[in-house]
């Protein structure tokens, strides 16, 4: 009963709805005027326009209530180029065009409507109609589909049937969804009554449609953008209809619609179309319109053409109609011989080249299977070469089933030579119509046995397959008319690919494999990807290749690969390189804040700090990026990163990444650039390299448009070990007797190893397994591999080495060649695709391309004759490329359009040679070479145009199109006309034409230019020579350098010093004029055409230890421009360093620390310049308080470390001497009034009369920071002063340095640190141990092959000396100090520091050596051993105290045995070397107090806070009882004392005696000497040791002595 009276309610509900009702009477034939306007240009007022206009009239004659018949009959078509009007133009006033008897009869064929409620709901044609035909009866029928009527919901159709009276209102607006021609979509709705006439506006939301007829190709290599989205649409259309009725008579119909492209938010180009269908009369019918019974069908435009067409493309022969078997064979081939015909007359390629390759590939596009092959053997094999490979490239390019299988046919009937034939694959893999069957051919054709034999085209096989299944299952294909099962697909592809993998026996083919699955970007393929990565069995190139492919996924599935990469970057257990790349690989996917804090989080106690390096730098550039499609991730990695207090250490070599963004302000146009560099301990190689360009153009987003990488592994390894077998052969006496040393070290230290059970660690890497590899990715797609293996260098080894000698026999068998070459190349940049419906039912399709054609042709040359290496190249290469973007319109009546042209066209024929030579000098001669008559060309061609064809298609011949270039006025303003011919070198440069003064995307697009450059040669050869020659390195004396005038009176800081300085540098510089000097001399000449020349020569004369150095330049050249003499350039400069002091002592003591320099130059042609520079670099007065203030009584290290600061020299003065021309002391005065303006707030000024001519300059950096720099000029005129100036931070040399590779070695390399019972290791992890009188292994090689060993004890038992010794190789070096001077001995004997040298051992200060290791170097000063390596030095293959050195903190303590334990005693216990000659301590080894690991996590980077052992302990213990003592009494308090600054916190070493705070004053005071050490303000550790010194006094021995102050201690205090 329920479900009858709800039945009913539903019932009355639709009973009482209200209908719009209109009926055509039965009877009545209605004749409407139809009118029809396409309008297509640019979106500019006054220009014109191409206009087809298309005029008919409309009979209309009702059936019954709900259908009628329609029949267009009185058809004409005219177009023209007519300025834009608000009316549609009369037909007389366009040109008229004649339409085909058959397309008149195809539109006049009737169709049958059904209408309810006022829409059309069904539309039959007849059987006979074409598509193209029955969409513009589409567009007639949708002017009559409307209904005013509001819809109601269920429940306001019940209420309104209870309401006594229903009043409607006059004007009524409202949405609903209706189907039109375009689409159902959401339209608008108002009605506005005036008495009788009723008018109706509808407009179509197309945001908000549920289907449209629109489709697109080549859009699947762009990446999401959502910040571009909004303001970037690129095609907005908009559609308006106006309906008039009077008596519920439709008399007036009216449809505008406008389409518009648009670039960075402004319109570009546009195409309008207008619609009006006015009723003209109605009577009684006299003659019927025929009955149709086609199939019913939908108002909405039909999109079967389309679809036929791309299942064509798709699946070639196999599609189930053919819709372009009406277009025969001799006419196609009849086109194609015509092009290439008018290719053929022109020698170079031109702009016309390009679109003879665009029309080609369209053709191409239409063909059958059998119609190639009649092509290929009528026309290709006739063809010359060129023509042969652009027909190759545009069968390529056109990328349908049949032109990609005709092309796989001939590669693999070899007719196709591989080289070209991997080319062809790559213009394949970007095919705009990607279908299974293409897929399954290229899969088909990688197995083949061509493929297999050659590596380059199974390469360019698969990785074409993934670009292609990419394109198939890609989410982007808007609405693909062809429609396969994705997921069907997916999985099926991704069997294919998988199973190539498993397959696969070499790191290569594995890695290919996974690069398929990168190109193919299958979603599905996540879970695979994710098990081969975290697979520690595979090889690292493989896995890091696994992170590599799931680059395609980041717009699809964000969170999934979130998901799967961040665990893998917060585990530590994964490989360094696999977290970096899993990092980079998820910040691409654009995170959210959420996940980015446990990033931040994971940098802050990250123990690697290569990982931390690149995470903190990687956040920091996503930070600052500019790129708009980053905006949000900008914001948010802004935020987090405000948060962290986390700073990068300062390493040499270390991980890092970087990005320049190059975008327009208020525009969604640019270029990113990204960089990133992954290094490894384990590694002096890079480990992964990566370069890229991301390009967004108004808001399209290409990322990865083009990048560049290289990755290794092992492959440093391996080279060492291939050129260790390359170094040339000794005598064999030498050799026999080395090799017997090198085997006595080997035994003892394998001797050595045995005492102490230490197992040896094997290389955790097979030779085999070195892979190496450089990729190029285009449009985020892999397009090439160049795999470096084991293998390959092998190979080469075996070719051109035998028996340790190069076979320069194969060598000059492999260089002395000569070619001819010619080569030709086409291709598409890209080619995108967009078709949409518009309200005449005609097609509008937007399209952007840029054909180009490269060629070149010439000879090659390379011979190898004794010690002359000459290569020669004479080319004639060409390239045309066209950039076309256009909107146009397309049907069999006619095609009209707009469209944008950019062509560029270069010829520049050159010759080259290059030679290279070793005689008595080492010479490179460089020499390029203008040929005769020939004329060089490079042009730019920019305009808008637009176009008509008529008819748009013909069977029969190829119709050209009526173009019309439009000039806008405003572009056109911004242009600069350039006509100029001038004289060159005997070379005639000509520039003429317009070009754009305002570079903007949008005005290229719009603005007509022609610009040319031509270079003409018409006389003989010219001939452009650069010979650089290097002398070799000859004695020569050194008392010809003078140094008469060299100090000035501001150079004397301290006048009572003067005279001292001055005679001890003299009688510095007379001694090393003494010494042998040597010499060397550069030069460099350049020749020209018309006798020009310039010669450069560059004279260095130096002592051995590069003490005194004098540089002599001298640069001749031939007068130019208005010069009338030879312009010359004369230059010396002398350097003269001081001596290098070997203490603090030696240092105070030296009366002269500074560097001098002095400059003369003289240049000029007719008149002359002159310079003279008196420079001396410093210390400046703080810097000179500071050296004074030092305590001196330091030995060893600590005493070198402080040696090295305070001979830092801080400061510049100069003094500048010069008689200068006018217009270059014009230039230089510009030149610095730049730099004031640049530095306004900080730069002041006053006036002064000073010297004339003369210019003093003081240039000071503070020395702690090395961040500011005050720089004060006295002129002539006046005086200025640069305050506190921020710059990077600056190097300050020392003139205590040691040499340049030490340098390098402490600022790169691994540092282990012992120190009474502390240790720090190599990666960082601080601990104490007791040490003993035994040995203890301090570090050692654990290889197979071991090379040294450190190991160290005390002197005795309770005393903090200690003895080293180090087995290097055959020796066995041991070390102590002994009356404050270390004593050496090797091999059992003892030796002077005179000999030091000899046994590679160097003294540095007064307690302090080092011993070099056969990697790194042994610091030693009888406290303390620094055991330094390089960063990468083996890895995993180092035992002893000091840990493993592979940058992991926490997998220190590995046993001798190679077991980890926990327990620092059984650690150490295992490195102790017990015998008769020590006593072991067992009671100190037992101790557990002694033992003590801290922990980084609670300290981050805690340096030497720690309690003493008991003999330290025990040793002070009288001065910690007279200190208590003296607290008691005198209410004296010790703390370490605080000295802050801007950018450092300063802590006092030792503790210093205060008063206590509250109600204590001092009485008595006296000055005391303290040492302090400083950390950076932002450090962590800082923060830790402010707290800890607040509450007492800190430990801070063993940190670095920044700086030695006088300060007020208290003697006493008392109470107030």
């Amino acid at each position: 009963m329920r479900s009858i009276i709800i039945a009913s309610i539903v019932a009355l509900a639709i009973a009482f709805s209200p209908a719009f009702e209109r009926t055509f009477e039965p009877k009545i034939d209605y004749h409407y005027k139809f009118d029809g306007l396409v309008l297509s240009g640019l979106p500019t007022a006054s220009s014109e326009l191409s206009q087809s206009r298309f005029s008919a009239r409309v009979r209309i004659q009702a059936v019954d209530d709900r259908h009628i018949h329609l029949q267009l009959v009185n058809i004409h078509m005219a177009a023209s180029h007519l300025p834009e009007s608000e009316q549609i133009p009369s037909l007389n006033s366009m040109e008229q065009r004649e339409l085909s008897e058959e397309y008149k009869q195809m539109l006049k064929l009737p169709l049958r409507a059904q209408l309810r409620n006022g829409l059309i709901a069904e539309l039959q044609f007849d059987k006979e109609d074409a598509e193209w035909s029955k969409n513009m009866k589409r567009a007639v029928v949708n002017m009559i589909s409307f209904n005013p009527i509001a819809p109601r919901n269920e429940i306001e159709k019940i209420e309104s049937s209870y309401d006594k009276e229903e009043q409607s209102e006059e004007n009524t607006s409202f949405f609903t969804n209706e189907k039109t021609l375009e689409g159902d979509c959401q339209v608008a709705y108002t009605v506005i009554r005036e008495q009788k006439k009723t008018i109706i506006t509808k407009s179509i939301n197309f945001d908000k449609c549920t289907e449209r007829s629109e489709i697109a190709y080549g859009l699947r290599y762009s990446s999401e953008c959502p910040e571009c989205e909004k303001d970037t649409v690129l095609i907005r259309p908009q559609t308006v209809y106006t309906y008039i009725l009077e008596n519920e008579e439709l008399k007036e119909s009216e449809v505008r619609s406008l389409y518009t492209v648009n670039v960075n938010g402004q319109e570009v180009m546009k195409t309008e179309t207008r619609s009006k269908l006015v009723l003209e009369e109605n009577h009684s019918i006299k003659s019927h319109i025929e009955k149709v019974n086609g199939e019913k069908e939908s108002i909405i435009y039909s999109s079967r053409w389309e679809q036929l067409v791309e299942d064509f493309f798709k699946n070639g022969d196999k599609a189930e109609f053919a819709p372009f078997e009406k277009f025969p064979l001799d006419k196609k081939m009849h086109l194609i011989k015509t092009i290439t015909e008018q290719i053929q007359e022109v020698e170079n390629n031109i702009p016309e080249t390009s679109h003879f390759l665009a029309r080609l590939v369209r053709i191409f596009r239409t063909t059958s299977t059998s119609q190639l092959k009649e092509i290929h053997e009528t026309l290709y094999v006739k063809a010359d070469k060129k023509i042969q490979s652009l027909m190759e490239h545009a069968l390529a390019i056109a990328g349908t089933k049949n032109t990609i299988q005709h092309i796989l046919v001939h590669i693999e009937n070899e007719d196709i030579v591989p080289l070209e034939a991997a080319q062809l694959l790559k213009s394949i893999q970007e095919t705009p119509f990607p279908s299974q069957t293409i897929a399954e051919a290229l899969i088909k054709f990688a197995e083949s046995r061509v493929s297999k034999n050659n590596q380059v085209v199974r390469q360019s096989a698969w990785l074409a397959a993934g670009s292609v299944v990419r394109g198939i299952v890609d989410y982007k294909n808007i609405r693909p008319l062809v429609r396969e099962d994705k997921r069907e697909l997916k999985e099926k592809f991704l069997r294919v690919f998988m199973q190539q993998y498993k397959d696969a026996e070499t790191t290569y083919e594995k890695i290919l494999a996974l690069k398929s699955i990168g190109n193919a970007g299958l979603d599905i393929s996540v879970n695979q990807l994710n098990e081969i990565i975290v697979d520690k069995r595979q090889l690292l190139p493989v896995r890091k290749e696994a992170i590599d492919a799931l680059r395609l996924l980041k717009d699809t599935m964000p969170r999934k690969i979130q998901k799967v990469l961040l665990p893998i970057y917060k585990n530590r257990q994964y490989e360094p390189e696999i977290r970096m790349l899993a990092l980079w690989r998820m910040m691409h996917t654009r995170p959210e804040e959420s996940l980015l804090v446990q990033v931040v989080s994971q940098m802050e106690k990250e123990t690697n700090q290569q990982v931390a390096a690149l995470t903190h730098q990687m956040i920091r550039h996503f930070a600052k990026s500019t790129n708009p499609c980053y905006q949000r991730v900008a914001i948010v990695c802004s935020k987090v990163l405000s948060f962290t207090r986390y700073q990068p250490q300062e390493q040499m070599i270390a991980s890092s990444y970087a990005q320049l963004p190059l975008f327009l302000q208020n525009s969604f146009s640019g270029a990113q650039f990204d960089f990133a560099a992954i290094f490894e301990k384990n590694s002096f190689l890079l480990k992964d390299l990566h370069a890229s360009l991301d390009a967004v153009f108004g808001g399209n987003w290409n990322k990865y448009f083009a990048q560049i990488g290289f990755s290794q592994q092992h492959m440093d390894k391996y080279v060492q070990m291939a050129l260790e077998k390359l170094e040339s052969i000794e005598k064999e006496s030498t050799t026999v007797v080395r090799g017997r040393r090198i085997q006595t070290g080997i035994t003892l230290l394998k001797e050595l190893a045995l005492k102490m059970n230490i197992r040896a660690r094997p290389a955790n890497y097979n030779e085999k397994d070195a892979f190496a590899m450089v990729y190029l990715r285009y449009k985020d797609m892999d397009y090439a591999i160049l795999p470096v293996d084991t293998q390959l260098i092998e190979k080469l080894i075996e070719k051109y080495i035998s028996n340790g000698k190069v076979q320069f026999s194969e060598i000059r068998r492999l260089l002395n060649q000569e070619h001819e070459f010619e080569t030709h190349h086409a291709a598409y940049f890209y080619e995108a695709i967009r078709k949409f419906p518009t309200t005449l039912g005609l097609p509008l399709i937007v399209s952007g391309k840029i054909p180009t054609v490269f060629s070149a042709e010439g000879q090659f040359s390379l011979g190898l004759e004794e010690t002359e290496l000459r290569l020669t190249v004479e080319a004639r290469p060409s390239v045309a490329a066209t950039h076309v973007y256009e909107m146009r319109m397309f049907t069999p009546l006619f095609e009209q359009g707009v469209k944008s042209v950019q062509s560029v066209r270069a010829y520049t024929p050159i010759k080259i040679q290059a030679v290279v030579g070793m005689k008595r000098n080492f010479e490179i001669v460089y020499k390029v070479v203008v040929p005769e008559n020939q004329k060089s060309i490079i042009s730019l061609t920019t305009r808008p145009v637009v176009f008509l064809r008529f008819p748009g298609f013909s069977k029969f011949e190829y119709i050209e199109a009526e173009e019309r270039t439009v000039v806008v006025p405003q572009w056109q303003q911004k242009t600069q006309e350039i006509e100029k011919v001038f004289n060159f070198l005997g070379l005639e440069v000509s520039t003429r034409g317009n070009i754009l003064n305002q570079h903007t995307l949008e005005n290229w697009l719009l603005a007509e230019q022609d610009f040319e450059v031509s270079v003409e040669n018409k006389y003989r050869p010219a001939e452009f020579t650069a010979r650089l020659t290097v002398g070799q390195l000859e004695k020569t004396e050194l008392s010809q350098i003078k140094y008469n005038k060299i100090f000035e009176k501001e150079f004397e800081l301290e006048q009572e010093n003067t005279e001292s300085r001055r005679e001890y540098f003299t009688k510095m510089v007379k001694s090393i004029q003494k010494e042998q000097g040597y010499k060397s001399v550069v030069s460099l000449r350049l020749e020209a055409p018309r006798d020009y020349t310039m010669n450069t020569e560059v004279t260095t004369v130096c002592d051995k230890q590069v003490r005194m150095c004098q540089w002599e330049v001298e640069i001749r050249r031939s007068p130019i421009l208005e010069e009338t003499k030879e312009w010359t350039l004369r230059s010396q400069l002398l350097v003269v360093r001081p001596e290098m002091p070997s203490s603090l002592r030696q240092l105070h003591d030296q009366p002269h620390r500074e560097v001098q320099l002095s400059l003369t130059s003289t240049w000029g042609s007719q008149k002359k310049s002159e310079v003279t520079v008196n420079a001396q670099l410093q210390q400046s007065k703080e810097q000179k308080k500071y050296e004074r203030n030092m305590d001196r009584h330091f030995n060893g290290m600590p005493e070198y470390e402080l040696l090295i600061k305070a001979a830092r020299l801080n400061q510049i003065n100069a003094v500048a001497e010069y008689k200068l021309t006018r217009e270059t002391e014009q230039v230089l005065a510009r030149y610095f009034d730049l730099v004031k303006a640049y530095n306004y707030w900080t730069v002041s000024s006053r006036p002064e009369n000073n010297e004339n001519d003369r210019v003093v300059v003081q240039l000071t950096v503070e020395p702690m920071s090395r961040q500011y720099v005050n720089i004060t000029m006295q002129s002539p005129i006046e005086r200025v002063e640069l305050k506190n100036v921020q710059v990077p931070r600056v190097y300050l040399p020392s003139i205590a340095q040691r040499s340049v590779k030490h340098l390098l070695n402490e600022a790169s390399g691994s540092v282990c640190k012992v120190q009474k019972n502390q240790i720090r290791t190599f990666d960082d992890v601080l601990y104490n141990t007791p040490l003993t009188t035994c040995y203890s292994l301090i570090a050692k090689d654990c290889s197979e092959e071991p090379t040294f060993a450190v190991l160290s004890k005390k002197t005795e038992k309770n005393s903090e000396e200690m003895i080293i010794k180090v087995i290097r190789g055959e020796q066995e070096i041991v070390a102590q100090l002994q009356n404050e001077e270390i004593r050496v001995k090797v091999d059992g004997k003892k030796i002077l520091s005179e000999d030091y040298s000899a046994h590679q051992i160097e003294r540095l200060g007064e307690s302090d050596i080092v011993i070099e290791l056969p990697e790194g170097e042994v610091r030693f000063d009888g406290y303390t051993i620094k055991t330094q390596l390089p960063s990468y030095s083996r890895k995993n293959q180092l035992c002893g105290l000091c840990g493993n050195n592979d940058d992991e903190s926490t997998n220190e303590f590995y046993t001798s045995d190679n077991t980890e334990t926990k327990d620092i005693e059984e650690f150490h216990r295992s490195y102790l070397l017990k015998n008769e000659e020590c006593e072991a301590e067992e009671e100190r080894l037992s101790e557990k107090k002694n033992y003590r690991k801290y922990d980084e996590r609670k300290y981050e980077s805690e340096e030497y806070s720690f309690e003493e052992t008991y003999d330290y302990e025990q040793e002070n213990t009288n001065k910690k009882q007279k200190n208590q003592r003296s607290q008691k009494k005198s209410d004296l308090v010790e703390k370490t004392q605080i000295k802050e600054f801007s950018h450092r916190i300063c802590f006092s070493v030792e503790p210093v005696a205060e008063c206590r705070r509250r109600g204590y004053e001092a009485v008595e005071q006296q000055q005391r000497k303290v040492r302090f050490t400083c950390l950076p303000r932002h450090s962590s550790e800082a923060r830790r040791l402010v707290k800890e010194a607040r509450q007492g006094t800190v430990q801070l021995d063993d940190h670095k002595i920044s700086f030695v102050h006088s300060v007020q201690v208290p003697v006493a205090c008392v109470a107030y």
